[in-house]
């Protein structure tokens, strides 16, 4: 099982009552906007293999921790963005940092030992391949009468009488 976006369930989302609003009222208090940090992830099914492709912008891909244990594939990092900007009359700097853990059920019929990762352009592509499965072939029946089986044993009994 993969996870999918279901868009029927961000209809009831409150993002008015979401909102950290201790920020307003005590100074330093970090924001949920800075302190957090969950990338996109978008999966896609192939012949061959899943790709699971999400956006890390700004993080290095050394920062990236991609691990699989009892089949489940666990994607970690952390995202330090930093923005300045100095113009005549005044400099705004913005920092944003924020963890993020995602975790993915992998599918029976995967190959966990060839998934290779990959990094780049912020993107972090992973690739799952499935594990081959044996195509169907026809199997032969043969005979197993009690004729044929009396007939076997009448020929072994007569080349030993002959030998």
């Amino acid at each position: 099982m993969l996870t999918l976006y279901r868009p029927f369930t961000s209809l009831f989302r409150d993002d008015f009552a979401d909102r950290d609003w201790g920020s307003l009222f005590f100074a330093g208090s970090p924001s949920r906007a800075s302190t957090s940090f969950t990338p996109a992830v978008d999966v896609l099914e192939q012949d061959q293999a899943y790709l699971l492709r999400a956006e890390i912008p700004g993080i290095a891909p050394n920062e990236v921790d991609v691990q699989v244990e009892n089949d489940v594939l666990t994607l970690r990092g952390e995202r330090k963005h930093e923005n300045q900007e100095e113009r005549e009359g005044y400099r705004r700097v913005e920092r944003s940092y924020g963890s993020f853990t995602r975790s993915f059920v992998l599918p029976q019929g995967t190959n966990v030992d060839a998934i290779e990762a990959r990094a780049e352009n912020g993107v972090l592509t992973i690739s799952i391949p499935k594990v081959q499965t044996a195509s169907a072939r026809k199997v032969e029946v043969k005979g197993g009468s009690l004729v044929d089986k009396a007939k076997k044993i009448f020929a072994k009994t007569e080349e030993t009488a002959s030998a």
